[in-house]
Protein backbone atom coordinates (compact mmCIF):
# COMPACT_ATOMS: atom_id res chain seq x y z
CA UNK A 1 0.00 0.00 0.00
CA UNK A 2 1.20 3.64 -0.72
CA UNK A 3 1.71 5.89 1.72
CA UNK A 4 -0.39 9.15 1.52
CA UNK A 5 1.74 12.38 0.91
CA UNK A 6 1.46 15.34 3.44
CA UNK A 7 -0.70 18.65 2.08
CA UNK A 8 1.57 20.41 4.50
CA UNK A 9 5.18 20.34 6.38
CA UNK A 10 6.76 22.29 9.31
CA UNK A 11 8.08 25.39 8.08
CA UNK A 12 10.60 24.61 11.14
CA UNK A 13 11.03 21.94 13.35
CA UNK A 14 13.07 23.42 17.18
CA UNK A 15 14.34 21.66 20.12
CA UNK A 16 13.89 23.31 23.00
CA UNK A 17 15.14 22.71 26.94
CA UNK A 18 13.94 25.13 29.53
CA UNK A 19 15.19 24.67 33.13
CA UNK A 20 14.25 26.22 35.92
CA UNK A 21 16.52 27.32 38.59
CA UNK A 22 15.86 27.61 42.31
CA UNK A 23 18.94 29.20 44.10
CA UNK A 24 21.66 26.80 43.22
CA UNK A 25 19.30 23.45 42.32
CA UNK A 26 17.47 22.81 38.89
CA UNK A 27 13.33 22.80 39.67
CA UNK A 28 11.84 21.79 36.88
CA UNK A 29 13.55 20.62 33.12
CA UNK A 30 11.66 20.61 30.10
CA UNK A 31 12.46 19.01 26.94
CA UNK A 32 10.23 19.46 23.70
CA UNK A 33 9.95 19.62 20.02
CA UNK A 34 7.77 22.85 18.74
CA UNK A 35 6.67 22.06 15.05
CA UNK A 36 6.02 25.62 13.21
CA UNK A 37 3.58 25.24 10.64
CA UNK A 38 2.69 28.32 7.97
CA UNK A 39 0.87 28.74 4.85
CA UNK A 40 -1.24 31.38 3.89
CA UNK A 41 -0.38 33.81 6.36
CA UNK A 42 -1.37 31.45 8.42
CA UNK A 43 0.16 29.53 11.67
CA UNK A 44 0.22 26.61 14.12
CA UNK A 45 2.30 25.76 16.26
CA UNK A 46 2.60 22.17 17.77
CA UNK A 47 4.43 21.01 21.23
CA UNK A 48 5.65 17.37 21.73
CA UNK A 49 7.59 16.64 25.45
CA UNK A 50 10.35 14.36 25.22
CA UNK A 51 9.02 12.66 28.28
CA UNK A 52 5.50 11.80 25.72
CA UNK A 53 6.56 11.68 22.13
CA UNK A 54 3.21 9.43 21.97
CA UNK A 55 1.06 13.22 22.23
CA UNK A 56 1.28 16.74 21.03
CA UNK A 57 -0.52 19.80 21.58
CA UNK A 58 -2.00 22.16 19.01
CA UNK A 59 -1.86 25.61 18.89
CA UNK A 60 -3.77 27.93 16.65
CA UNK A 61 -4.22 29.03 13.82
CA UNK A 62 -3.25 32.58 14.21
CA UNK A 63 -2.96 35.21 11.86
CA UNK A 64 1.12 35.25 11.99
CA UNK A 65 3.85 33.40 14.39
CA UNK A 66 3.58 35.52 17.54
CA UNK A 67 -0.11 36.49 17.89
CA UNK A 68 -2.11 35.05 20.04
CA UNK A 69 -5.88 35.51 17.97
CA UNK A 70 -7.30 32.70 17.11
CA UNK A 71 -8.43 32.70 13.37
CA UNK A 72 -11.29 30.28 11.73
CA UNK A 73 -9.18 28.25 8.89
CA UNK A 74 -10.10 25.12 8.54
CA UNK A 75 -8.25 24.13 5.49
CA UNK A 76 -5.17 24.95 7.10
CA UNK A 77 -6.17 23.67 10.18
CA UNK A 78 -7.29 19.92 8.76
CA UNK A 79 -3.83 19.86 7.15
CA UNK A 80 -1.52 20.24 10.24
CA UNK A 81 -3.90 18.11 11.95
CA UNK A 82 -3.81 14.83 9.60
CA UNK A 83 0.07 15.70 9.38
CA UNK A 84 0.69 15.13 12.63
CA UNK A 85 -1.98 12.25 13.58
CA UNK A 86 0.26 10.32 11.16
CA UNK A 87 2.79 10.63 13.31
CA UNK A 88 1.44 10.94 17.44
CA UNK A 89 -1.46 8.49 18.60
CA UNK A 90 -2.68 11.71 20.61
CA UNK A 91 -3.36 14.95 19.23
CA UNK A 92 -5.04 17.40 21.59
CA UNK A 93 -5.84 21.39 20.79
CA UNK A 94 -5.15 24.56 22.96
Amino acid sequence: MEQAEDRITPAQIEHSIDEIWVGDRLGERYNFLDYHFERGGHYCRARSYADDFGSVVLYGPFPERHSIEHIDSPDFERDVVDYLERRFPDVSRR
